[in-house]
Formats: C-alpha cells, structure tokens, sequence
C-alpha cells in the first residue's frame, strides 16, 4: 500500500505542477487576472495539502493508510473540478474572447454582489456555472463572442447569480408564491374520489414546477431591467425560430421542468417592458411570436401550468424579487445622443438600431466598432 500510495502522489504532484505551469505560463488578458489567481491559490491549497500527505505517507503506518486515502480523494477532487471547469478558461482564451469579457468586467463592476467575483467565459449554449465558493463561468456559442448583439443574453444569467447571492430571501419570496397558487388552485369543493385526487396531484406538481418558473421569469426581469430593448431583442431573434416548442408543450413536458414556455416568457417580458415604457417594443415583440404562432397554427396553451388567476401573484413576485436584487437600469446608460457610446449598454442598443435599420450593412458597422473598442476601454 506504501507503494501506491507514493506513486500515486508523484503522479499527482506532476499534473499539479503542468497545470500551475499552464496558468503562470499564459498569456491572459487583464479581465482574466482574478480568475488566474483564484486558480493559482487554489493549487497553492492542493500543493501545501499534499506536501502534508507526503509527510504522513514517509511515516509508513499502515494505521493513517484509511486517513491518507480520505484526503487524497478529497484534494484530487478539489484539482479535477477545477482543471476541468477553470483551468480551460486560461488554457484556451482567445483574442475573440476579449470583447463578451470587457463587457462581464463592467457588468460586474456595476453590482456589488459581483464586483469582485473572479469570472470566466467558455464555449457553449448561453448559460451560467455558480458554483459556491468558485469563480462564475459564462458559457456562450463561439460566434455570439464576436458580435454585440447577443451579449445582452448574459444579463439573463447574471440573474441567476443575483437569487444565489440572495437565496434565503428569493427562496422566501418563491415559497410565497406556491403558497398562493396552491390557495388559488384548491378546488371550490373537497372529494375523495379519484378524479379529485387527480386534481391535487396536478396541483401539487403545478405548484412544484413554479419553483424554477419564478427564478426564470426573474432572470427573464433582470436582463430586461438591465438591457432594455437589448435584452428584448437578443431573446427573441435567439428563440422565435425554434418552432413549435418555442409555442407550445405537451402537458407531460412541463410537469417539474426547468423553464417555462418561450411564449409565456414573452408575454411576460412585454408586459414588463410596456411599464419600463418600451411600448412600442413590447407591441412589435409580440406582434411578430403572435405571426409565428399563427403560421405553425399553434393556440395558446399551458394546460393549467399558467392562467391568468395566476397572474397578479407573480408579477408581485418578481417585483419583489427585483428590489431584493437591485440590478442596475439600462434607462441610467442609455442617451439619445448620437454615436454617444459612453457606455456598454449605449453601444448595444445602438448596434441594435443598427441591424434592425440596415441589416445588410450591419456587419461592416460592427466591425469598425468592435475594432475600436478592444483599442479603448469604455
């Protein structure tokens, strides 16, 4: 056992040692330093545990064998997740990187919850990595990288962060939530027969899937608060053309399911923008999901999972979540001045003025602007 237990930490201490040289080694930009020494302290951890673990394992007593194995575990855990999630962040950053992370780097600089908080982007679907205690990862599709328009996705995953930084207080406000919708969802008149008792286990599964409806419907509010018309945009140009799922699911797919209907979200979202005064945006929004539906012939239908009833509760909700959150308003960057960019929020509702106005022409614009704005820091 002496053996393996040896072999195995030399083993060990050669990939910490090729990881460390990774991340000392390569070239990063000033928006990955935090992340760079986040990883570095983090080995430094790993590195001082084992040099413990070689002094323990030089005794040769087969009593501290089951204690060694515990903690060797423990730290290669540790190492893995974060050679396998982090590390790749430095690993593989790339000059197209530069742009989504200039951007997170303001983002986070405008929220106290985040304005120290070490962060990452990598290659995949607009998602989100929040992971207690480590860095926040940002995933987005390669080519979103390079463009503007899409970056207002990332407000949407910011706010997923806000209701983990804030988790006891939204857990409240959602627990709130289902407490209503279990009030409004109790039938006028009690039974025991089967039918009855089929109608309480919708009830109760309606109710439970609110629980991850309520966070995306805030995620929904946040990026709107923060990207106005931006946020708007990105959303719908990324989802509308997914057809019928986009629309409408089958009863079964929404039982405990992770995000409501895209439909829903955009009747909700044009709502809200209508109270931020985006009205005309919010009419176009659902006047173009309307005409989609109606080609694909689809209807409304959420199959108790939404009614109306349900309305008011939730929209109070948000509200209430919103202020817990406290993000910032892109009404407070925005200007009507022309070519004003003196923010990032100004810059993408500009470049959304400009695809939407001349889209074949739009590409040259972006070019021109991305170019100079890697050169100056907004």
């Amino acid at each position: 056992m002496d053996l393996i237990l040896k072999r195995s930490l030399l083993n060990f201490k050669r990939e910490l040692k090729a990881a460390t040289t990774i991340v000392t080694d390569k070239p990063v930009p000033a928006e990955l330093n935090r992340l760079r020494e986040w990883i570095l302290s983090a080995y430094k951890n790993i590195e001082d545990g084992l040099n413990q673990l070689e002094y323990y394992i030089g005794l040769n007593d087969s009593d501290l064998h089951e204690d060694i194995l515990s903690n060797f575990s423990s730290l290669q855990t540790v190492f893995r997740i974060i050679s396998t999630k982090y590390l790749p962040a430095i690993y593989r950053n790339h000059d197209n990187d530069l742009l989504a992370l200039k951007l997170l780097t303001w983002l986070h600089n405008e929220h106290s919850q985040t304005k120290n908080q070490p962060f990452f982007i990598q290659d995949g679907d607009f998602s989100i990595l929040t992971g207690v205690g480590y860095p926040l990862g940002y995933y987005l599709p390669v080519i979103s990288q390079q463009g503007l328009l899409f970056l207002p996705l990332f407000f949407h995953e910011i706010g997923h962060y806000f209701y983990k930084a804030h988790k006891p207080e939204m857990d409240a406000l959602v627990q709130e939530l289902q407490t209503k919708l279990g009030v409004i969802l109790q039938p006028p008149f009690k039974s025991n027969n089967q039918v009855a008792k089929d109608q309480a286990d919708k009830a109760q599964r309606i109710v439970e899937t609110w629980y991850e409806w309520t966070q995306e419907f805030f995620c929904d509010a946040v990026g709107l608060e923060i990207g106005g018309k931006t946020y708007l945009n990105a959303f719908s140009y990324y989802l509308r053309m997914q057809g019928q799922n986009s629309l409408q699911l089958p009863e079964k797919n929404l039982a405990n399911s992770s995000h409501p209907v895209n439909w829903l979200r955009i009747k909700f979202l044009a709502e809200r923008a209508r109270r931020l005064g985006l009205i005309a945006e919010a009419d176009a929004l659902e006047k173009s999901w309307q005409k989609i539906a109606d080609t694909l012939k689809i209807n409304e239908e959420y199959f108790g999972y939404y009614s109306p009833k349900y309305h008011q509760a939730i929209t109070e909700t948000i509200d209430n979540m919103l202020v817990e959150a406290a993000p910032v308003s892109f009404g407070d960057y925005v200007t009507t001045a022309t070519g004003a960019n003196s923010s990032y929020i100004q810059l993408i509702h500009e470049a959304w003025d400009n695809f939407e106005s001349d889209p074949e022409q739009y590409d040259q614009w972006e070019r021109s602007i991305v170019r100079s704005l890697l050169k100056n820091q907004i």
